[in-house]
């Protein structure tokens, strides 16, 4: 099942997507936002072949979770060349930090290059969506803490992640996330899936997601003992090697490029490049 947010009229509506456009939840489950549903999967489930109330072209797509509470993130999980340059050790544990609201656009949304920088570049990730709450969890239980799995971009912005990790990876509208959530049902083992990124139609990530260093049961048993997981919280996995900033010479996102971000049995996560004008 593939659950999104989008827009509908100006509204923001969430619903279940199928093949002849999507089913809207927002009367049918007594509820606001796909937030508060993603924890209620068997009450959304019976109306998976309930009529169509919206065309695909006439809805634009919004963030997965667009009433964003977390986003955590597990950095430096492929063994790869250090975009930044310089030798890396090996994490002992997954290397955490956040990302805010602001800082993503969905589906079809421009990401923004900074006035600040040239120095935009992306990381295709497996992103897990959190549906049912948790606290010290068990890497054997940690997926059935899984409500789904999206596609999210993080894009880094490479000189200022010099100041710090927070700096480099926040800036406004830098990164990406959709198109949709699809249901943990139709992945059992998150560890067959690959990810790969395209620009200009040139593919620059292709690897096994069973390649990262920790699992995702190991990111989320290890997030799930510095805070409780709830509905909605969204950890990105890590990005394998062929970013931008891994290249020799390096190669940063320019104004116009159209960049696709595959996941197996997920879809594309689609975005193009505009400069930044105050």
């Amino acid at each position: 099942m593939k659950l999104l947010s989008f827009l509908s009229d100006g509204e923001r509506r969430y619903g279940i997507g199928t093949s002849e456009g999507v089913i809207d939840l927002v009367q049918r489950m007594k509820v606001a936002t796909l937030r508060e549903a993603i924890s209620q999967l068997d009450n959304i489930r019976p109306f998976e072949n309930a009529p169509v109330d919206h065309s695909w072209n006439s809805i634009s797509f919004d963030l997965p979770i667009p009433d964003q509470r977390r986003l955590l993130c597990a950095g430096l999980n492929y063994h790869k060349k250090y975009p930044l340059g310089g030798e890396v050790k090996l994490p002992k544990q997954p290397v955490y930090f956040n990302k805010p609201p602001g800082s993503l656009v969905p589906h079809n949304g421009e990401l923004l290059r900074p006035i600040a920088s040239v120095q935009l570049d992306y990381e295709v990730e497996l992103a897990v969506v959190i549906g049912r709450s948790g606290r010290h969890i068990s890497e054997s239980r940690a997926l059935e803490h899984v409500a789904g799995y999206t596609i999210l971009n993080d894009g880094s912005v490479r000189d200022w992640q010099r100041h710090a990790v927070a700096a480099g990876k926040n800036f406004y509208r830098s990164g990406s996330c959709g198109p949709w959530i699809v249901t943990s049902d139709v992945i059992p083992d998150p560890s067959k899936l690959s990810v790969t990124t395209r620009v200009n139609g040139e593919e620059r990530q292709n690897a096994s997601v069973g390649e990262m260093i920790f699992s995702v049961q190991e990111i989320i048993a290890y997030m799930s003992q510095i805070m409780p997981l709830e509905p909605g919280d969204i950890i990105a996995t890590g990005s394998p090697e062929g970013t931008g900033g891994s290249m020799e010479p390096q190669v940063w996102l320019s104004h116009g490029d159209v960049i696709e971000f595959e996941v197996t049995d997920l879809g594309i996560l689609a975005n193009t490049v505009a400069d930044e004008i105050i």
